[in-house]
């Protein structure tokens, strides 16, 4: 009888290590996160090489190519080819799924008509020149062109936003035993579940839940509110809002190039937040400001 491919490679790995500890050193093993190289390719055609924790190989590439304005529907796809080893669960996926043993670290996106000439996505086609390579003001220029203004109204209370970091945190599986990747959350809804997406990469993470929801045929995420475990940089805020994200929050600091495109695309973008601080960078407007007095002891 035939087995199965193993779905999914773990996303960390366990090595023999030297442990010092002050003037004593021993042998030992560590787990780290796994980091491994991933081609993406749409219809045969070579688009990116992405730096990622293998397990959710399939909702990675669609969330990447819903940020590059590659795919924004379902509909679009006819199916995919990858390696079994690079995806956790194939379960009632809507698309027809190839599995390709000998396709390590590949994921070959096959859409039902194929891309116009050159249209690999709208950061590939940014305008340069020689002298300046690419600013910021050109980027940001760029990405309005093609980025409708996120609408969401909901007001969110501020105390369930700086809730979430702990629920974060109490969510990250695969950071509790190493300590090496970071994480988004997305809450769709005032007291819903947090779903979390772990990576190496921040921006990874989120590519994840988006390219879940579009899976799911809940994009865009209107009046959702994401949370990334690190720094909140330009890539975080583009793809949140591409995604129809209206609220986008950080337990470190943004870049100013995120804090220029969140108020550009009206995202209401918080940074530091941590316990009952924060700081709210653009679009204040969706925030119950005011936390309920500490009771006291």
């Amino acid at each position: 009888m035939a087995t199965q491919p193993s779905l999914g490679r773990s996303e960390q790995l366990r090595l023999e290590v030297v442990r010092v500890e002050g003037s004593h050193s021993h042998p030992t093993r560590d787990t780290v996160a796994r980091e491994e190289a991933l081609q993406l390719m749409v219809d045969g055609a070579p688009l990116a090489v992405m730096l990622r924790t293998p397990g959710r190989d399939l909702e990675l590439c669609l969330g990447l190519l819903h940020a590059e304005g590659v795919v924004r529907h379902l509909s679009q796809l006819r199916g995919a080819r990858l390696a079994p080893s690079g995806q956790h669960d194939l379960d009632h996926l809507p698309i027809p799924v190839e599995l390709v043993p000998e396709a390590e670290n590949l994921v070959d996106v096959q859409l039902k008509e194929p891309l116009p000439e050159g249209a690999l996505g709208w950061q590939r086609a940014l305008p340069s020149s020689s002298a300046c390579g690419i600013c910021g003001t050109a980027t940001l220029e760029a990405l309005q062109a093609v980025q409708p203004e996120v609408t969401g109204q909901r007001v969110w209370s501020l105390a369930e936003v700086a809730s979430l970091p702990d629920r974060l945190r109490q969510a990250q599986r695969v950071f509790e035993s190493t300590g090496g990747l970071h994480a988004a959350g997305l809450l769709r809804q005032p007291g819903g579940e947090l779903e979390v997406a772990e990576d190496v990469g921040r921006h990874n993470a989120v590519d994840k839940l988006v390219g879940r929801a579009l899976l799911q045929e809940r994009l865009p995420l209107r009046d959702a509110c994401v949370l990334v475990s690190g720094r909140a940089g330009f890539e975080i805020v583009q793809k949140a809002a591409a995604a129809g994200v209206c609220v986008v929050a950080s337990i470190s600091a943004p870049s100013s190039l995120a804090v220029q495109a969140a108020e550009s695309t009206g995202v209401t973008l918080v940074g530091f937040l941590r316990g009952r601080r924060c700081n709210v960078y653009s679009h204040p407007e969706r925030l119950e400001l005011d936390l309920p007095e500490e009771a006291g002891p």
